[in-house]
């Protein structure tokens, strides 16, 4: 249950980044200007070669770090997988690919080398996974503070019903309705109702929309000061009110592993 929220909001993030430039550049160019066929070619475009840099990049991670004879930065583990991220983003980026898909395709690769045939050393991997706990939570402060600081309250204001709206139909409507659709109609897993609704109510996410929306505000994109103080809004209402009752609903529907 707790790798398919995480991995199903992983996913999410990562498409979601994806499908927003693309429906903008969509929308920017004039609809009747841009086919969707070129579109969606455009997407699977982005998308597959994300893909395939992100299997290229981590592959190649692995080796220098971990394989027997050619690890030779095995014990500088968190500093390339640093500069490895970062490369990897800036090649899909140069390339028109989606940056995101392959950060997170070499994110897949690193976190499971063991099952990919690579030497698993445990004190190098707390190492590292620590490492990138910090510096995932000092990114977080970052995206957060840029979202905070890029909202105009006079337009809060003015849009606080539209968000309470949007937020109202993703909790209540969207979420309910795609988990009962992908994962209720999945016999193999033989999800039960409570964990079914346990998944309707519980997602980890926040972060990507919030820099979606700062990136929409640095490229002067029409209409964005009011899509980044809506995006601030959502976010901001499923913190306080998905995030703090997870536990509570979790024993309630009686999922939670002590």
């Amino acid at each position: 249950l707790v790798q398919t929220v995480v991995s199903e909001s992983a996913f999410n993030d990562a498409i979601g980044a994806i499908a927003t430039f693309t429906i903008l550049g969509f929308v920017l160019d004039g609809c009747g200007s841009v086919s969707a066929s070129k579109t969606m070619l455009d997407f699977f475009r982005q998308a597959g070669l994300g893909i395939f840099i992100g299997l290229a990049g981590g592959y190649a991670a692995n080796i220098l770090l971990t394989h027997k004879r050619y690890g030779f930065f095995g014990e500088y583990f968190p500093l390339v997988t640093v500069m490895a991220v970062i490369g990897s983003f800036l090649a899909a980026d140069g390339l028109g690919a989606s940056g995101f898909m392959a950060v997170f395709v070499f994110g897949m690769m690193i976190g499971n080398r063991e099952s990919l045939g690579f030497d698993y050393n445990r004190h190098d991997s707390k190492t590292n996974s620590d490492f990138v706990d910090n510096i995932s939570l000092i990114m977080r402060m970052f995206i957060f503070t840029l979202l905070g600081s890029q909202v105009n309250w006079a337009l809060l204001v003015s849009y606080w019903q539209i968000g309470l709206a949007i937020a109202a139909v993703f909790v209540f409507v969207a979420r309910p309705l795609t988990v009962f659709i992908c994962a209720g109609t999945d016999r193999r897993a033989k999800w039960t109702l409570r964990e079914l609704l346990f998944m309707c109510w519980t997602r980890e996410t926040g972060v990507i929309p919030a820099a979606l929306a700062g990136m929409l505000v640095a490229r002067k994109v029409p209409g964005a000061d009011v899509m980044s103080g809506i995006v601030f809004m959502i976010v901001l209402i499923t913190i306080l009110l998905q995030s703090t009752t997870t536990r509570f609903l979790a024993q309630r529907l009686g999922v939670l592993e002590e």
